[in-house]
């Protein structure tokens, strides 16, 4: 009868290549995003009034956002703010003298 085949032997460059992991990613900070989540609003509207306009102090009281973002959210908020805002207007009584 014939010779039986065995299975080709692994060699040992083979089986590490198998196990081998992807490697491995540190957390690094996530750069600021651009959707102002809820969280982020009501934070904003907290740092003004502790802050004023003092923009980098509002950055680092709400930390995910840069100031530049600040800057223009506050733009933003503040213009929203002025055209939505209730305004009564004052009439104005103008009477003639009768000239």
């Amino acid at each position: 009868m014939g010779k039986r085949r065995l299975p080709p032997l692994r060699s040992k460059k083979n089986s590490q290549q198998k196990r081998r992991m992807p490697p491995l990613y540190t957390a690094a900070a996530r750069p600021p995003q651009e959707c102002w989540s809820i969280r982020e609003r009501v934070n904003f509207r907290i740092a003004i009034g502790r802050f004023g306009q003092d923009w980098p102090r509002v950055a680092q009281f709400i930390s995910t956002k840069s100031t530049g973002q600040i800057c223009v959210y506050a733009e933003e908020y503040f213009l929203k703010r002025h055209t939505h805002s209730p305004v009564k207007k004052k009439r104005i009584l103008i009477i003639s003298s009768g000239c």
